[in-house]
């Protein structure tokens, strides 16, 4: 080797080792790539595994990737500076087709946004007023360019816009809303007044070194509720990082519950925004804006949205009794228009217009009384979070409906009521069916389960990673006249529009009650059934009609229960009463995949030698290609499809329940049906 080559050899190992010994004493200041991944491994890992748990599907819900972590936070990826005459942003080009800026402008001139904080009628933030509109003819407005941005500087800026997804979208928004320097942010201070309403000390944000000698803006730390408070939802894996920052983002709806899932959607709202004029209370139409003659001509119109933490779902934010919410992105047999009329603030109680029909309502109860299924039967009602358990204040009948076609289209049609913007079966119940004789009833309770001091396998603590019930729609399925009870009461609210020095109170009221004679050959003197209808004459009410449906929350914005939600079933006195409930979770409920757990309640059972039991049976479908007719079949659960069952299909494994109505289909026929029994292992062929 000549001597030049082999001293060129030695100055490059050297220089090698040198920049190795470099690389080690800098190593524990530099942030690691998985930083906020190492931060969420406690969180992530216990809801992968469950998701993962026997290799087999759930009904209608989809499982968490096992092994997989979500996307880390890193310093921000410098992008090369723009050289003169280049476009404001790399995907300005796309941007402009997207919004369709040649023929009608920029959408956001003239625009306005104003957000909220989730189930808040007051906005917390709006828009900077810093657009000239002199200075805008057939430029980007602030807008635009804020969304640009965060558009850039989004997965390194190398995902087209019109690939964006939902939660490109959530991420993207969020940026534009409250990250940015020297004033690029959207709103007005970045959003630092839409910050958190709960107490986080030690968020882990805050020790990212990368964001050290930042500046963050509040909205940053309520989107993200941290380590021990943001719930892992089925998507977990699917959400992007906020750009620049590596936190996880809010997601946007409107007033009326409707996600912003799509650039084309939000350019939409900006374009129908209304301009919001100036008038009172009294004047306002019932959805909450201006009349036409108290709007200013060529003011600004507003964009309202309401920013709804990581791993939270959304809450209507009723500002008055009598508001009106339109829905008319949910669907309903006859296409009749839905909306919300809002019946009280505390609780947050809604009547549902157009809900359900009569024909489904007799189809429900009829489904109920033909149910023979020990677990779905019609029986006298139990309570508590596990097992079989009679109460003596809970005197109706009830049974459950999971799979009818009735209850399927009502559940689906709950979940759009609510604003999620697709159906989990593992966040509803089935339909409860109640059946309410002369003097039966239910005590006031609330529907969020208790479990504060963690007896049970199921995490209920919804305040912070846990999954409980969330909101209740009652059906009403039958007519009862004014005083002849059956009344759903809210024992904490007063009847609206109440003066509150018109308000009975209760011993005043069961004073008047046995007074009028109207229960005392009925019900016993002092009984809780008789405390029961003096709650029910004084207290907020809801008196049953045929096809009336009514909404109301179990908790709060931030996952606490809300103890104004404390309602009960009135006694019938004259008739009977049929009505029906669902219960729509926050998160996957117990024994579907996803669910959250209390470790430490699981191993000591684990180590008990006790075993599951939350109903759950498991499933295996075989095609055993002897009938021709079966060489291209379907598995549906019910009308919705699973999986393709034909020759060349492999063996099918599901989780589901004892019930369940499993449908093999070639084209549009059912060649063969299975319903699901006791048994803990079942096995189906054809």
């Amino acid at each position: 080797m000549p001597p030049s080559k082999g001293l060129g050899v030695v100055k490059t190992g050297g220089i090698c080792i040198a920049a190795y010994l470099l690389g080690v004493a800098l190593s524990p200041h530099i942030l690691p790539i998985d930083f906020l991944t190492s931060k969420l491994q406690h969180v992530i890992k216990p809801a992968a595994a469950a998701a993962a748990d026997g290799s087999s599907n759930n009904v209608a819900a989809t499982s968490i990737p096992a092994g997989s972590s979500p996307t880390p936070a890193s310093p921000p990826v410098k992008l090369p500076k723009k050289q003169p005459g280049e476009p404001a942003s790399l995907h300005e080009p796309s941007y402009k087709s997207i919004v369709n800026f040649d023929k009608e402008n920029d959408p956001f001139h003239g625009v306005d946004f104003v957000v909220h904080r989730n189930g808040e009628p007051d906005p917390c933030s709006r828009q900077k007023d810093d657009e000239d509109e002199a200075d805008l003819d057939g430029a980007l407005s602030p807008a635009s360019l804020s969304i640009l941005r965060a558009a850039d500087h989004h997965r390194q800026g190398q995902k087209p816009l019109d690939m964006y997804d939902k939660y490109d979208v959530d991420a993207v928004l969020t940026h534009a809303f409250a990250v940015g320097r020297r004033g690029e942010s959207l709103l007005e201070g970045r959003g630092e007044s839409c910050g958190a309403t709960w107490k986080e000390n030690d968020h882990y944000i805050d020790s990212a070194p990368h964001l050290k000698d930042v500046t963050l803006s509040a909205m940053i730390k309520y989107c993200d509720m941290g380590l021990y408070r943001t719930t892992i939802q089925l998507d977990f894996e699917k959400n992007g990082r906020v750009p620049e920052i590596g936190s996880w983002p809010c997601h946007f709806h409107t007033r009326e519950g409707l996600r912003v899932a799509s650039l084309k959607q939000l350019v939409q709202l900006a374009r129908d925004a209304p301009i919001p004029g100036q008038c009172t209370e009294e004047e306002r139409n019932v959805d909450g804006t201006c009349g036409a003659d108290k709007v200013s001509e060529g003011g600004r119109r507003e964009l309202h949205l309401y920013a709804v933490q990581m791993g939270r779902n959304f809450i209507f934010a009723p500002k008055y009794v009598g508001e009106i919410f339109e829905l008319p992105h949910v669907k309903v047999p006859q296409n009749l228009p839905v909306w919300l009329e809002v019946i009280s603030l505390e609780p947050r109680v809604f009547d549902v217009f157009n809900f359900f029909d009569r024909g489904e309502s007799a189809a429900i109860v009829e489904k109920a009384l033909k149910e023979t299924a020990e677990t779905h039967r019609i029986k006298r009602s139990s309570t508590g979070a596990s097992g079989y358990n009679v109460n003596s204040q809970r005197t109706s009948e009830n049974g459950f409906d999971t799979h009818g076609k009735q209850a399927q289209a009502v559940k689906r049609r709950c979940m759009s009521v609510l604003g999620f913007d697709t159906y989990e079966e593992s966040l509803t119940d089935g339909l409860q069916v109640l059946r309410y004789n002369k003097t039966t009833a239910y005590i006031p309770h609330l529907d969020w389960i208790d479990d504060y001091q963690k007896q049970q396998e199921h995490d209920f603590d919804t305040e912070h990673l846990g999954s409980n019930r969330f909101a209740t729609i009652l059906l009403y399925m039958s007519d009862l006249e004014e005083w002849a009870g059956g009344e759903t009461v809210f024992s904490h609210g007063w009847p609206p529009n109440q003066p509150e020095e018109d308000r009975v109170q209760f011993q005043d009221a069961l004073e008047a009650l046995r007074n009028s004679g109207d229960v005392s050959t009925m019900l016993k003197k002092n009984s809780w059934e008789e405390k029961m209808v003096a709650r029910c004459r004084s207290r907020l009410n809801i008196r049953p009609h045929s096809s009336r449906a009514v909404l109301f929350y179990s908790q709060n914005p931030d996952g606490t229960p809300d103890n104004n939600s404390m309602h009960g079933g009135c006694p019938v006195i004259h008739g009977e009463k049929w009505a029906a409930n669902l219960w729509v979770w926050n998160a996957p409920r117990s024994g579907f995949p996803g669910s959250p757990k209390n470790q430490e309640v699981v191993d000591r059972n684990r180590a008990a030698g006790k075993s599951p039991d939350d109903g759950q049976k498991k499933a295996t479908f075989t095609n055993t290609k002897t009938d021709e007719r079966m060489r291209n079949a379907d598995l549906y659960f019910q009308d919705t499809f699973w999986s393709k069952f034909g020759f060349q299909d492999t063996v099918l494994h599901v989780n589901t329940y004892e019930g369940h109505q499993w449908n093999v289909k070639v084209g549009d026929n059912i060649l063969k049906t299975f319903v699901i029994d006791k048994k803990p292992n079942q096995m189906y062929s054809i």
